[in-house]
């Protein structure tokens, strides 16, 4: 064989090699699919369900709930229900939102990276909230909504944030007119606003396991609030306050009612930090009801308008919160909720259109939280605008919560 031909050939690994077909992530089969879909962050489910309506499909499926959950990759997401006034005196509509991150969005050192975008509520259309009260509350991947502002109701409504749609639920035994909601180890406590004082289900409890109400015992008309009904669940107790300097703590253990004692603070000519504080270190843990607060985890968190603080049980003493002084500054109403062990805070700001058009901005951080002995340390971990808007809204009258999906 002359030389030259011997040069023009292939050697025989390059004759094998084939050129590799492209594979598309939408050509694998569908378990393999659902099982990469569900190790993604519910985050970028409302992105992915716009590439395909093969991806569509799978992040609408139950198959994919049941996945995430038997792989451990639940996470908790925010939910917001904002109310816009758009007839101030009688008709606020109520929208409701969910947090996802924004498309096509290059994340910087704590940038934000994620919106809330609207979800369907068509049939959650109540009055003007009190702005005291809140009566939604979450366990598991449900939020649940009890009774009405005006008129009062015992019906129950159920956001499945799964899918995002909802149901009815066991109505409660009693009409309530904005009670006080919240959840004690896993079952929901429902107490006040009804239309009969001395009702003996002046407080109910739900257990979302059996789907079930039971009765509990009412306190004594000595302790127990009247109006104005408010309550948190910490420590596996029950923290129930009121009008009237009234408030009472249940215990499930025990299965009894025991009043809080209360301090007057005294005007000594103080300014209002020195009475904010001589109140705040009377009255314990009762004074979180004056401020913006929440419970995260086992420990009770407030904004005092000043600093962030928490509530150590165990010296029974307000602490500051530390770490956080990197936080952009905000005046006014803000909301803090638990998100998987972290403190989410929503404020709002305000900007100016034109002279007759105001934008509002709805602002999130996310801040980590550690204990160091009997210290308490947040890192704040990403912040930005979540929610922009030209409605007439308050901050105010919103509701901010979590659920496990």
């Amino acid at each position: 064989m002359s030389s030259t031909a011997r040069s023009s050939d292939k050697p025989p690994r390059e004759k094998m090699r084939k050129p590799s077909p492209e594979i598309s992530i939408l050509s694998l089969p569908d378990d393999l699919l659902l099982n990469i879909i569900a190790r993604a962050s519910r985050l970028y489910y409302p992105t992915l369900s716009l590439v395909s309506k093969k991806l569509r499909t799978v992040v609408a499926s139950p198959e994919l709930y049941e996945t995430r959950s038997r792989l451990n990759r639940t996470e908790s997401c925010l939910y917001l229900c904002l109310r816009y006034h758009l007839d101030h005196l009688r008709d606020p509509t109520t929208y409701w939102f969910a947090l996802c991150m924004k498309p096509n969005q290059t994340l910087t050192n704590r940038s934000s990276g994620r919106l809330f975008i609207p979800i369907t509520s068509p049939h959650l259309r109540h009055d003007r909230s009190t702005g005291l009260t809140s009566s939604l509350v979450a366990v598991g991947s449900n939020i649940y909504k009890m009774g009405a502002h005006t008129p009062s109701s015992s019906e129950v409504s159920v956001l499945d944030c799964r899918f995002n749609t909802w149901h009815s639920a066991p109505m409660m035994r009693e009409k309530r007119s904005s009670p006080a909601a919240s959840v004690v180890d896993g079952k929901i406590y429902v107490a006040g606003g009804c239309e009969d004082l001395n009702s003996e289900n002046w407080v109910e409890v739900f257990d979302p396991k059996t789907q079930t109400w039971g009765n509990v015992t009412k306190p004594g008309s000595e302790i127990r609030p009247e109006t104005g009904v408010y309550s948190f669940g910490v420590e596996g107790k029950l923290y129930v306050f009121g009008d009237k300097l009234k408030y009472v703590v249940w215990d499930p253990k025990e299965a009894s009612w025991n009043p809080l004692v209360l301090g007057v603070a005294m005007d000594l000519e103080m300014d209002v930090y020195e009475a904010m504080d001589l109140d705040m270190e009377m009255n314990g843990v009762a004074s979180a009801v004056s401020y913006c607060h929440c419970v995260i985890g086992d420990v009770l968190f407030l904004w005092n308008e000043r600093e962030f603080r928490w509530y150590d049980f165990k010296a029974s003493s307000w602490k500051k919160l530390n770490g956080v002084e990197d936080l952009p500054d905000f005046d006014g109403d803000c909301k803090m909720v638990d998100v998987g062990g972290k403190m989410a805070i929503l404020w709002q700001s305000f900007g100016r259109l034109d002279e007759h058009k105001e934008e509002k901005f709805i602002w999130c951080a996310e801040i980590g939280l550690e204990r160091r002995g009997d210290e308490m340390w947040g890192k704040v971990e990403w912040f930005g605008v979540v929610l922009t808007t030209h409605e007439p809204c308050c901050l105010f009258d919103a509701d901010v919560i979590s659920a496990t999906v």
